[in-house]
């Protein structure tokens, strides 16, 4: 399966901590990354750089 262009981008930011559970659902919302892809990326351990926003 092909994966969304930002994929890789949410995926790295993910595992840095960058991006917040909030964000990553907008950006399913958007069309950024698929539903799929979200869960495939959140159910990995997530950084610790900014706290997390549910």
């Amino acid at each position: 399966m092909n994966k969304s262009n930002s994929y890789k981008y949410f995926d790295r930011c993910w595992g840095k901590g960058t991006v917040t559970t909030k964000q990553m659902n907008l950006a399913v919302s958007v069309g950024w990354i698929t539903q799929a892809e979200y869960d495939e990326i959140t159910a990995k351990q997530r950084g610790v750089s900014i706290e997390d926003e549910q």
